[in-house]
Parts: structure tokens; sequence; C-alpha cells
């Protein structure tokens, strides 16, 4: 009996113990990634370990180019070309399912046991 406390007990430390480090692992994360004086815009992906990304320096716009090998600065961005784009309703449409639908395809999957 005692030894199914003790598990319990144990069990119950490791997942605090583990909280706590996650916590702190997390705090020190966020740090890392700020300075005084260059930010990150903005990133989008283009593949694999391959990105580009507007930053700020000083008072200058500039767009790099990022692979896992190096960095190129691909061109300077003037203040007055930088606006946020909407999003395109075509691709945000296709990213979101339909409930309705989904529900639908489920309940006919159903209805052929399962097969296609």
């Amino acid at each position: 009996m005692w030894r199914v406390i003790a598990t319990f007990f144990a069990v119950i430390a490791i997942i605090y113990l583990s909280y706590l480090a996650s916590k702190y692992i997390g705090k020190g994360l966020g740090r890392t990634g700020s300075s005084r004086y260059m930010r990150l815009i903005d990133q989008i992906t283009l593949g694999q370990d391959r990105h580009i990304a507007i930053m700020q320096v000083g008072g200058k716009y500039l767009l790099v180019g990022v692979t896992s090998g190096q960095i190129n600065v691909l061109s300077e961005i003037q203040d007055e070309d930088l606006f946020p784009l909407g999003p395109d309703e075509e691709v945000q449409a296709a990213q979101i399912p339909d409930f309705k639908k989904m529900m639908e395809k489920l309940g006919d999957l159903k209805k052929r046991g399962g097969r296609n």
C-alpha cells in the first residue's frame, strides 16, 4: 500500500517539475529573439529550410532570403512600399473546411461500410 502512495506522489512530483522546467525554458526562448536594433517584420516559407523575410534594421527595411547555409539580402524596400495584404478569399475558403460537408461525407462513408 505504501508503494502505491509513494509512486503516486513521485508521479505528481515529476509532473510538477516538468511544468516548472517547461515554464523556465519557455521564458528563456522568448528573450533570445529580441534586439534593440533589428526586428523581423514578416516571413514566408518557400520550402524546407528556405524562406523570405522582411527585416527592419534601424530605419531600413530589407528583403532577405534565408536557407540552411546562407542569408542573402535580396533588396531594400522603401517604407511606402510596405502595406498589409488582405486575405485571399479563395485561399481562405479552401483552408477552412465546411463542417456540414464533412459530416455528410462521414455519414456517406458509414452507409457504405467504411469503403470508398
